[in-house]
């Protein structure tokens, strides 16, 4: 786990926890690649997504550790097997740093490790959440897959709809924050109203989330993200800061964008063709222009946050939503 908890010493030792289950859960002795799994849940990862769940269950009872604990394990395994699979039709060669598994053991044992992943998920899921939790997990999952399928067909076609890209964000990051605060409430036995706040809020956080995600690719390092940067650009995608830009000039972008079409079959002469692509998408506001889209998010975010309960939790999750539009990776 990263550095980002350093502030939140008893989230951050809760989550030491949840680490500390997701790790018994893997151990199996006829998975071959283990712990080549295992070393991805290790390599620290902000572990966002079951914070959430012990925050949302902050607002609930205590004493509820042996049932939420489990579940914010399940969330993370969820999170992680849709990184898995998510590398193998990207063909990314980097995640978190270290190489991603279908570079090392080949595409067919990366996706059969991510089902693996699913299901450790899901069996802890039905071990910790309710049965209506778990339908709920379950539910996600499809709404995950169906919006990576869109995802994957609408490469290289460069929608400038900001309708489209929320609907396709809105499917995989923000779905999964907002099931995690909201579970993590209702299993905690919080009262309804609160839970279904943590639910809109986990929705807003969400969405800004992965703004600032697609942000971060055109602008940051590939040592601070610890993935290549342009990666996206370089796949095909129509993030938000390249859709702001199309929106500005749509005929001069759409010609870089074609030059970078007509490179994609070799990556080294991708570089300067994607370079193009950002510097013009920068040039034209298109970064700026995300930010503030991501902004109004957070706002929406806090504005749910402020009519929770006044108590240590809300507190917690208020300084996440700021934490989280200010980080750098």
């Amino acid at each position: 786990m990263t550095d980002f908890w350093n502030d939140s010493p008893g989230l951050a030792e809760a989550l030491s926890s949840v680490a500390a289950i997701m790790r018994e859960s893997l151990r199996s002795t006829d998975f071959p690649i283990e712990d080549a799994v295992a070393s991805i849940i290790e390599s620290n990862g902000k572990m966002l997504r079951p914070a959430l769940v012990l925050i949302g269950a902050r607002f609930g009872r205590g004493g509820m550790e042996s049932r939420i604990l489990p579940l914010a394990a399940a969330i993370e395994l969820l999170h992680v097997s849709t990184l898995v699979h998510d590398d193998v039709l990207d063909e990314a060669e980097l995640r978190r740093g270290i190489p991603t598994l279908h570079t090392r053991f080949g595409a067919k044992e990366a996706v059969l490790a991510g089902d693996w992943l699913f299901a450790r998920a899901f069996l802890l899921a039905a071990e910790s959440a309710s049965p209506a939790n778990a339908k709920a997990l379950a539910r996600l999952v499809s709404a995950i897959c169906a919006a990576e399928i869109k995802q994957d067909m609408d490469k290289w076609s460069y929608s400038a709809s900001r309708r489209g890209y929320f609907r396709k964000i809105a499917g995989k990051t923000a779905a999964l924050f907002s099931l995690a605060l909201h579970v993590g409430a209702a299993e905690a036995k919080a009262p309804a109203p609160v839970a279904e706040r943590l639910r809109r809020a986990g929705y807003n956080l969400g969405m800004a989330f992965q703004i600032l995600d697609d942000i971060l690719d055109f602008e940051s390092s590939a040592g601070v993200m610890r993935k290549p940067v342009g990666r996206d650009i370089a796949e095909g995608l129509c993030t938000l800061p390249l859709i702001h830009a199309l929106r500005v000039d749509e005929h001069g972008v759409r010609a870089l964008l074609s030059a970078l079409s007509r490179e994609r079959d070799g990556a080294a002469q991708m570089e300067p063709a994607v370079a193009a692509v950002i510097a013009r998408t920068v040039s034209l506001g298109g970064v700026d222009a995300a930010r503030r889209d991501a902004a109004r998010f957070t706002a929406r975010a806090e504005a749910e946050i402020a009519r929770l309960p006044a108590t240590p939790a809300r507190d917690e999750l208020s300084r996440l939503s700021s934490r989280l539009l200010s980080r750098l990776y």
